[in-house]
């Protein structure tokens, strides 16, 4: 009964086609598509080809100008950011007796900071932030130490101003000294203290 419904259906396709006037082709009629291209369609083929790769190629030289617009500008922008760079060497040297822009472009980051736009001092502090800090650590921690020591200095000083020791010799001729009040003398000078006879 199914074999009896196909036949059916394909019986009423081909009636269908046959009115439309529309044919199968038998396996003579049958052509490949390469001898379609290289025959009878050749002309219309190598039209579309061409048709195609011109829009490619048009679209692919708006890509290029696209880019080459691009790097341009960027040059453009790296090259006013190097002018600039020299112009401005001298202030950040100010600040950083060490700095050399010729090799802190070689370094890498300092160059992309400043073709970014970044100013030369904060590029040049952003990749020397590590030497900074500790050169800032031990800068501080020197002058606490002298802080320090000129703080007990002075307050020997006041100690010895306050009358717990005299600041005068109670002999008027040096050459009467004993060799410990000379050392006494001694140390008191070198502490900052003024001895007067």
């Amino acid at each position: 009964m199914l074999d009896k419904i196909f036949h059916l259906q394909l019986f009423a396709e081909d009636s269908a086609a046959e009115e439309a006037g529309v044919t199968a082709p038998d396996a003579g009629e049958r052509q490949d598509f390469e001898s379609l291209i290289r025959g009878p369609y050749k002309a219309d083929f190598e039209a579309r080809v061409q048709k195609i790769l011109e829009g490619r190629l048009r679209g692919l030289k708006r890509e290029n100008q696209t880019l080459r617009d691009a790097v341009d500008e960027r040059q453009r922008t790296a090259k006013a950011a190097f002018a600039a760079l020299e112009r401005g060497a001298d202030e950040v040297r100010a600040v950083y007796p060490a700095f050399d822009w010729q090799r802190e472009v070689e370094g890498g980051e300092f160059a992309r900071l400043i073709a970014a736009g970044v100013s030369p001092r904060t590029a040049y502090e952003v990749v020397h932030r590590e030497e900074i800090l500790r050169a800032a650590m031990a800068y501080a921690a020197h002058q606490t130490a002298q802080h320090t020591a000129r703080s007990a200095a002075a307050g020997a000083r006041r100690a010895a101003e306050n009358g717990r020791r005299s600041a005068a010799v109670s002999r008027s001729d040096p050459r009467h000294l004993t060799s410990g009040e000379l050392a006494d003398i001694r140390r008191r000078v070198m502490d900052g203290e003024k001895i007067r006879f």
